[in-house]
């Protein structure tokens, strides 16, 4: 499980989606830098740590050659806006579309990351059993 504040990552990688998926990796792999020329040495610092999760991030980084960055961050965005807290007490690893701040599917441009059912939204990389990927 990965624990993650996805306003500190945006900002701090200026919403550059191969920035963001660097320290997604980083967070992800728990890798740190080899020396201060490393792109990493500048996010090893920063605590990105939050109340976002997935719990699954190793099943989505090893899938990650199959979508765009761009798709990726999406995913991430839309996993950042359901509630740790539900999902500790219920197991809930859906969203409701009301919580949407934005439509990711209009801006998606795989739709295989994320569907929709009734009024929840599913993630893909969420809800799989690990030993089947």
């Amino acid at each position: 499980m990965l624990l993650y504040n996805w306003k500190r990552i945006f900002k701090t990688c200026n919403a550059n989606p191969l920035e963001i998926i660097r320290v997604f990796k980083m967070l992800v792999t728990e890798e740190t830098p080899f020396n201060k020329y490393d792109p990493l040495y500048k996010y090893a610092g920063i605590d990105f740590s939050g109340g976002s999760f997935l719990v699954n991030p190793d099943v989505l980084l090893y899938q990650l050659y199959k979508y765009s960055y761009r798709d990726v961050c999406i995913y991430l965005s839309a996993a950042s806006l359901r509630s740790y807290g539900e999902y500790k007490a219920s197991g809930k690893l859906t969203l409701d579309e009301l919580h949407l701040t934005f439509d990711p599917f209009k801006h998606l441009n795989n739709t295989r990351l994320l569907y929709k059912s009734e009024s929840a939204i599913h993630f893909l990389y969420e809800e799989v059993p690990t030993e089947n990927n």
